[in-house]
């Protein structure tokens, strides 16, 4: 609680320790090569393991959906750099290797967001599927004649 508050008023102060956390937690999953920024709504870390680049990312959007209210993007690379302390504690531990995390980090393609207006139009309008012709009344229908290719329509 005292920490926050004197935070308030030493913003540099902050910043400088979050970076010196994620370099440590770095160091720990034996990563080398990474990079990190954050703006005023959203941050990423992207980093090299065994010769593939990985990213990271995080929001005040997404923190936000999931009910946690986060200030800006130093917050939301907070928020990462505690998960990936958690993932070492996890590898230390011996339960999972960093490979079978890394594995699951990749996405063939990104999730496509359905829109609201997409969604109503999904619902609204869901298909029924095949109708069964014996629900409709046979004797409305006009038989088309075999030899003619429109039929006889002259008929009243």
């Amino acid at each position: 609680m005292f920490k926050n508050g004197m935070f308030k008023w030493m913003p540099y102060k902050e910043q400088n320790m979050c970076e010196r956390k994620l370099n440590r937690v770095m160091r720990r999953l034996e990563i080398e090569k990474f990079n990190f920024n954050w703006d005023r709504s959203s941050c990423f870390i992207e980093f090299c393991y065994k010769e593939k680049s990985y990213r990271v990312e995080h929001s005040v959007q997404r923190a936000k959906d999931k009910g946690i209210i986060l200030r800006n993007g130093l917050d939301c690379l907070f928020e990462l750099i505690q998960s990936l302390e958690n993932l070492c504690d996890i590898i230390n531990r011996g339960t999972y290797k960093l490979e079978t995390w890394i594995f699951g980090m990749k996405q063939s393609s990104p999730a496509k967001e359905v829109t609201e207006y997409e969604e109503e139009f999904h619902i609204r309008y869901k298909s029924l599927g095949p109708q069964k012709l014996a629900e409709y009344n046979n004797e409305e229908l006009i038989p088309v004649a075999p030899e003619s290719p429109l039929g006889d329509f002259d008929r009243n």
